[in-house]
């Protein structure tokens, strides 16, 4: 049985190669990869049974760490334009307005403000010449009516 040379004597011989192994899977995010990848292996060292091809080991590790990082990534294209505003056509049913019918009218404003025109509740607060608190306690208290009449 092979004797385990110590970890940090490994990254030392291996490390430019893997880094370079690492670049060629992940470009710019190579460092990250590697860094990843040597914690993994780090992690697993000690519970390696023998010294047989540490090297392609820890290419392995290498490789399934870009594999890894590559998958969580979120698809992103980089554009110089901002994004389009979203646009809905003009349907409208009139269930909501049918839905919040029962309530008062201040309520209905509070909750058109916030599910309708999606403003936040300092939007709302503007709106209603109120405070941000106020706002918050008109919708929640229009949203709460609405579950009671309709539960």
């Amino acid at each position: 049985m092979n004797v385990l040379p110590p970890f940090w004597t490994l990254v030392e011989t291996h490390g430019d190669e893997l880094l370079v192994h690492a670049r060629r899977l992940a470009g710019d995010d190579a460092e990250d990869v590697l860094q990843d990848a040597l914690l993994r292996a780090l992690r697993a060292y000690p519970k390696l049974r023998h010294a047989d091809h540490l090297r392609a080991w820890l290419y392995r590790v290498t490789t399934s760490a870009a594999m890894d990082h590559h998958r969580s990534r979120k698809r992103e294209v980089v554009t110089d334009d901002p994004p389009a505003p979203a646009t809905f056509d003009a349907y409208d049913d009139g269930a909501f307005e049918s839905l919040i019918e029962p309530l008062n009218e201040t309520a209905r404003t509070a909750l058109r403000l916030r599910f309708v025109d999606d403003l936040d509740y300092e939007g709302i607060a503007t709106e209603l010449g109120c405070s941000t608190v106020a706002a918050r306690q008109r919708v929640s208290t229009a949203v709460r009516t609405l579950r009671e009449t309709f539960a």
